[in-house]
């Protein structure tokens, strides 16, 4: 099961193609309008893509490789052409020298990954091994490379602590799919590409302070520059989930049923973006409409294996009255803000790049294949930036200003902290506050009673049931009254809970998966064993209570492969996993 995202709850006004910016309606002339298109902003877009699509063909090389599929060359050629055009965009704005340190460091990387691979393939233990020890080792000389970058904007200590994140999605993803588990594959594919997203927005907020006249003094983060951020990263997972889901398909791959699973769920994603503004009925239709064009893609590959020149035209012409159809519903949607007639030939296009780069692949052209799919990956960041626009000029008192302003922030917590996303989400959410002085210290242990308040916060449980601990203050009786109520805790003996000591990581396993099954989660004996290097250093009964949060993607070790079960929890880390909790449950 993945931990995703909440769907993007925007005044959302449309969501496909469009070639051109005719139909974007400006707000009243006499009100600062939010833009999505300044300098600035480009700039994080550019790396949304370029990041994200790192992903994308990193972990579908990794696959091939190990499947031994016959365009893994190409597709290696394609995450290298990836990688030249970061090292363009850095070159560009730290010059050349920095352009060759960035192109080593980051081609080093990869082929580490490639490394773990091959070991993979011979079962190679040490090698493997030895690929994860150069990562890590990357890992801390990158992260140096970028801080002193930025002038040490980005702080190098938070810079590897999300880069570790990356590693492990990547590697977490290829297991899986070794181990056959190709639902987890695909669900840590999504969380790493969503993930890449974090540099791309702390990058380009350093960079744009560093050199503000280049940037004619406009910021990278602001609230327009986030939804078309939030946009890029469901659009463009899309094509790279359909493109994937049409070549397995093809293959009568044994992956074909979790890829199609996950390109639902990014379809759930958009319709509830739709819905989130207007409503119910609005979002069936959608669903329905993007459901329908998912599936005249797959006819057309059915068509395909089959031979069937009739089912695979039947397959288009249904695809060209799904573009007319879906243009309308939206045009009207958006009350023509979003011309059907555009809409409609920027649908053709993504079609004719789907239906293209798969027609390349059967024939055996991987390369043209691969061309096909980058380029069809980049459009999708178009109409992010198109429908980004008409929606911040639509809305512009929902999108004035600038993301989150210095007075609203912890001191200890800057944006490019490898938890500021959590935090700040449970914060804006009012689940935690912070410390004295304006501190949020989240390097300091977490207390029982402050883990339970915080959980049950973020799960609104409540309860009448009396509290039967008597060491237990008002400021956390009702947090811990409502989870001993439901199963989620118990005492250290019958009258005494001792809110005051430290919770343990493998502790805060236990008490994360109670409550996921006291609150309608799917109990499951049956998780893998994730075998962590300290894994005998795992209280026998919290052994199943890890796994499942590692299964349910909660938890995860730390470098190395550890978990340390037995190390107390930090603020940081609590304010994740329950801000991973949260999301799951919605």
């Amino acid at each position: 099961m993945n931990v995703k995202k909440a769907f993007v709850a925007i005044p959302m006004s449309v969501a496909l193609l469009v070639p051109s910016t005719a139909g974007i309606v400006s707000a009243d002339d006499h009100m600062m309008k939010p833009k999505v298109d300044t300098p600035a902003v480009e700039l994080r877009a550019n790396l949304d893509q370029l990041f994200s699509e790192h992903v994308y063909l990193a972990m579908t090389a990794m696959r091939k490789g190990a499947a031994q599929e016959p365009d893994f060359n190409q597709a290696v050629v394609a995450l290298k052409a990836n990688t030249d055009d970061l090292t363009a965009a850095i070159e560009s704005v730290y010059g050349e020298k920095a352009g060759d340190q960035f192109h080593k460091f980051w081609s080093d990387h990869i082929g580490y990954f490639v490394d773990y691979v091959n070991a993979t393939a011979e079962n190679d233990e040490e090698a493997k091994q030895e690929a994860l020890d150069n990562l890590a080792n990357y890992k801390e000389e990158f992260s140096s490379f970028l801080s002193e970058a930025t002038n040490n904007q980005l702080k190098s200590d938070n810079l590897a602590k999300g880069l570790q994140m990356h590693i492990n999605q990547l590697i977490t993803g290829f297991d899986a799919f070794v181990n056959e588990n190709y639902d987890k594959a695909y669900d840590a594919q999504s969380d790493a590409m969503e993930h890449m997203y974090n540099p791309s927005k702390g990058l380009s907020s350093a960079i744009v302070n560093q050199f503000p006249e280049k940037f004619d003094n406009t910021k990278a983060v602001t609230k327009a520059a986030n939804l078309r951020s939030d946009l890029n990263f469901l659009f463009s997972e899309h094509f790279a989930l359909a493109q994937q889901a049409m070549q397995n398909g093809i293959q009568g791959a044994p992956e074909f049923d979790a890829s199609v699973a996950q390109l639902t769920e990014n379809t759930e994603e958009l319709s509830a973006t739709i819905g989130s503004v207007y409503g119910d009925e609005a979002e069936k239709q959608f669903k329905e409409l993007w459901s329908s064009h998912i599936g005249y893609f797959v006819d057309y590959v059915k068509a395909t294996g089959n031979e069937d020149m009739e089912a695979k035209q039947e397959a288009l012409d249904n695809l060209d009255q799904y573009r007319e159809e879906f243009s309308k519903f939206m045009s009207n949607a958006t009350e023509g803000k979003v011309p059907s007639s555009g809409l409609a030939k920027g649908l053709e296009t993504h079609v004719g790049q789907l239906t293209g780069t798969f027609d390349e692949y059967v024939d055996g052209d991987y390369e043209q294949a691969w061309d096909i799919a980058r380029s069809g990956y980049e459009h999708m960041f178009t109409p992010a930036k198109l429908f980004s626009g008409a929606i911040t000029s639509q809305f512009p008192e929902k999108f004035s200003g600038e993301d989150r302003k210095e007075e609203d922030m912890f001191e200890d917590v800057p944006m490019d902290h490898w938890a500021s996303e959590y935090i700040y989400g449970l914060a804006d959410k009012g689940i935690v506050v912070g410390m004295p002085d304006n501190m949020y210290m989240p390097d300091e242990s977490v207390t029982r009673g402050q883990f339970t308040a915080l959980l049950v916060r973020a799960l609104g449980l409540e309860t009448d049931a009396d509290l039967p601990f008597t060491d237990v203050s008002d400021t956390f009786a009702a947090e811990v009254a409502a989870a001993y109520d439901a199963g989620i805790t118990e005492g250290m003996t019958e009258t005494t809970f001792a809110p005051n000591e430290t919770i343990t990581r493998e502790q805060m396993a236990a008490m994360l998966i109670r409550a996921y099954n006291a609150t309608g989660g799917e109990h499951n004996d049956n998780v893998a064993d994730m075998m962590y290097d300290d894994e005998d250093m795992i209280s026998p009964q919290f052994d199943h209570y890890v796994n499942h949060a590692a299964d349910l993607e909660l938890m995860v070790g730390n470098d190395g492969g550890d978990f340390n079960p037995k190390a107390d929890a930090n603020r940081a880390q609590a304010s994740k996993v329950i801000y991973l909790m949260w999301k799951l449950k919605q």
